[in-house]
């Protein structure tokens, strides 16, 4: 992970389908060149020590194994998203990350990837304002 943050030249834009094998291992369905292209453009312009930050507590499979702990305390309804071809967190730490707490809820996208909102943008909001409409049980009750 390293050597892929320090490495970024902009000459790597100039490369013939650059776009394409750079987002292959992220994606399951094929996205619109523009959106590509503005991924390479963050990429290429990221601060060195955030986007290894990033690296290494978002986008990382071990960072996700160790956050069992934290999925488990969490006291407010969360949603974990799943792309169900995701290679870069896969379905089934999802899985085991809401099997944690009654408070989190996992859905899966289906014939999506990592980047399931670009992939199938209209099924992701339409989970996430699911999620959102859902009425809030009281953590306490009220006399």
């Amino acid at each position: 992970a390293r050597y892929v943050v320090a490495f970024r030249p902009s000459w790597l834009k100039a490369i013939p389908m650059v776009d394409r094998m750079f987002m292959a291992r992220f994606l399951k369905r094929p996205i619109p060149a523009a959106e590509r292209w503005a991924f390479i453009e963050d990429f290429l312009m990221a601060d060195g020590e955030a986007a290894m930050g990033t690296v290494y507590t978002a986008v990382n499979k071990k960072a996700v194994e160790e956050m069992p702990q934290a999925y488990a305390q969490l006291t407010m309804p969360t949603l974990l998203v799943s792309g169900e071809y995701d290679q870069i967190i896969p379905v089934r730490l999802g899985k085991q990350a809401a099997a944690l707490n009654s408070k989190v809820q996992h859905c899966i996208i289906p014939n999506t990837g990592h980047f399931p909102m670009l992939e199938d943008a209209p099924t992701y909001l339409r989970e996430i304002g699911n999620f959102l409409e859902r009425p809030l049980v009281p953590l306490v009750s009220v006399p």
